[in-house]
């Protein structure tokens, strides 16, 4: 999957994350490793419940706070697909993101929230996020990218697909040229 974002334009290198819950353990992408370059093996093992702050071999993604933030919100979650895609990152400063398709409406409803603004990587940005996301499918992360959520990795990355496109049709509808 993280192949796959970084293909569909989702995310740069290394940028982003995706991460899936198996019972009461986190698989997420490992820190600064570009995506074609990753290696299942490289797959960092965190638990839900434990001290992830420890020395790592490979270390975990620098947002692993925010997937852990979310999956103890949301019982519901398997997947996270964090992204950093250009058109929802410029729909963040404006604040909710109004949907202004019909399809879009039936996947995130009238509008998508954005989340406060913190510092990446840390447990106030990480709980931000999951409190903006509420109940959704979907969150910007202000000034940051994306995040969408599923019970498989395949329903997060199609969300966040749809959501980048929601996004940029709201900044077409913008332009009055």
């Amino acid at each position: 999957m993280a192949r796959e974002m970084a293909s569909l334009g989702l995310v740069k290198g290394s940028a982003g994350n995706v991460s899936c819950r198996v019972r009461d353990v986190i698989l997420i992408t490992p820190s600064g490793i570009p995506y074609e370059l990753l290696r299942p093996q490289q797959i960092v093992s965190l638990p839900l419940d434990g001290d992830n702050e420890r020395d790592m071999p490979v270390p975990p993604s620098s947002e692993w706070r925010m997937h852990v933030a979310i999956y103890r919100a949301r019982d519901d979650v398997r997947a996270i697909v964090h992204t950093h895609p250009p058109y929802a990152i410029v729909a963040s400063l404006s604040g909710p993101l109004p949907v202004v398709s019909d399809e879009g409406r039936v996947l995130f409803g009238e509008s998508v929230p954005v989340s406060r603004h913190a510092k990446p990587g840390t447990w106030e940005l990480a709980e931000a996020v999951a409190e903006a996301l509420g109940v959704g499918k979907a969150v910007l992360i202000a000034r940051h990218g994306a995040v969408t959520v599923g019970w498989t990795l395949s329903e997060a990355l199609r969300l966040a697909v749809k959501l980048e496109e929601m996004a940029s049709l709201w900044a077409l509808s913008r332009y009055r040229g």
